[in-house]
């Protein structure tokens, strides 16, 4: 008797896979029922050789479901910046951000963006999903195999604990032999995604090659990684009196010089020196974008809360603020600088993909997105949105109307969309904006 529930409860979630497989079993996109995810932590030997650790020196690894042996996601958490040694500090005592002595078989990323494993609203559901937990503190973008005297010998290696999974996972799995692999990101690992889409798509064709298979095809999906849009961040304090001089190189300098050494972009390193432009700048992703060349498809928000109320310190910024109060100004200035900064993508790279949503969210509205909330922009699913880009090469550039009227566009409560039907019919709403 006490095993019913079980009982019912797996019946019924096959009964649902079932109805989802209606999608189609041939489609790559279907799909199937999940297995569970689990830990693999690098051997220590390995992480203390390759330098793939936590700031603690604890050995990094990830978190994987097998499932099709040809298609894979490898998926980089976020979490933020340490941007002073005492954060890092306290992430690496008391925190799975810093160290992996925090991580268990127990407490596994299920229904975690692109990882979302049995709903129709994820095109990479049935897919092979590696999720890898941030604990290195630096956007994924640190190179140094030792400690750093500036952060009192703690570690960042995000860079190498990527590097370090990829290998593991041709060594261990079919990885090396799959036909199509995906990488993806959320937040500081959408910085990651933006820095590594040519690397990684590289790094994985030269382990198939080694395992004598053909090179995958390779795309790239950042998740709220535009750190920052083109002139920004600037200070709500300073815009409130009418300043509108970003804060240059603050974030730049600070991964260049105390992450160093840092791994970023090849092509935008290069550029620095033929355009003569410092190479900390290829931090910024409004900078460093135009020289990806991998497939890559961009998921954002227009109005991102956390540049706007906590980056910005614009703490009466809201939702509700009035469109012409100094808040509303400010929430409609950094929508003016993402959709320039989404513009020029689009100018340097046709061929990418943009998904924009005008609610006022970081990065956590988006993980309902992938799982029970279908959002719709002029009437196209994120899911069929994906799979256009993707399947069909479309253009798919899709931002989604504001609230207010033209002259004062503002970010539109989760509330006023409709979850299947979009913004049909919502007088109140502007038309989508189009480049």
């Amino acid at each position: 008797a006490t095993c019913l529930p079980q009982l019912f409860a797996a019946l019924a979630r096959m009964a649902r896979l079932v109805v989802l497989g209606m999608l189609g079993a041939s489609h790559p996109f279907a799909v199937f029922a999940a297995a569970p995810f689990t830990l693999e932590l690098f051997p220590k030997e390995l992480a203390e050789e390759r330098g793939a650790q936590c700031l603690d020196h604890s050995p990094a690894g990830y978190y994987i479901r097998v499932q099709d042996p040809q298609h894979w996601v490898v998926f980089l958490e976020g979490g933020g910046l340490c941007v002073e040694t005492v954060d890092c500090i306290i992430r690496a005592v008391d925190s799975p951000t810093g160290s992996s002595k925090y991580w268990h078989n127990h407490t596994t990323p299920e229904n975690n963006h692109m990882l979302t494993e049995d709903s129709p609203l994820n095109p990479f559901a049935n897919w092979s999903h590696v999720y890898l937990p941030y604990c290195s503190g630096d956007t994924w973008l640190g190179n140094s195999k030792g400690p750093h005297l500036t952060l009192l010998g703690l570690q960042m290696s995000g860079h190498l604990i990527l590097e370090t999974a990829l290998e593991r996972l041709a060594n261990t799995t079919a990885f090396a032999k799959a036909t199509e692999v995906v990488l993806g990101g959320t937040s500081a690992g959408g910085i990651g995604t933006f820095h590594h889409a040519d690397w990684f798509a590289e790094k994985v064709g030269q382990l198939a090659a080694a395992a004598g298979a053909t090179a995958p095809r390779v795309a790239a999906f950042p998740v709220e990684g535009i750190f920052f849009p083109a002139k920004f961040p600037v200070l709500y304090p300073e815009f409130a009196v009418g300043l509108r001089q970003p804060v240059d190189d603050f974030f730049s300098d600070w991964v260049t010089g105390v992450f160093s050494p840092t791994w970023m972009h090849a092509g935008c390193l290069q550029g620095a020196k033929t355009k003569d432009f410092e190479e900390a700048h290829c931090f910024d992703i409004s900078v460093m974008f135009e020289y990806i060349e991998t497939p890559i498809f961009v998921l954002t928000n227009q109005f991102d809360k956390l540049m706007i109320h906590d980056m910005g310190i614009c703490l009466s910024c809201d939702v509700k603020s009035t469109p012409t109060s100094t808040a509303g100004n400010y929430m409609r200035f950094f929508g003016q600088l993402m959709n320039q900064t989404l513009a020029h993508f689009h100018a340097a790279r046709p061929s990418a993909g943009i998904f924009a949503t005008s609610e006022y969210h970081h990065d956590e509205n988006f993980n309902g997105l992938f799982r029970d909330h279908e959002k719709k922009i002029s009437g196209v699913s994120l899911r069929s949105a994906i799979e256009r880009w993707y399947f069909h090469g479309e253009t798919t550039v899709l931002l989604e109307a504001t609230c207010g009227d033209a002259a004062h566009p503002m970010p539109c409560p989760r509330e006023a969309t409709s979850g299947t039907g979009g913004f049909e019919g919502a007088a109140s709403l502007r038309d989508p904006l189009v480049f």
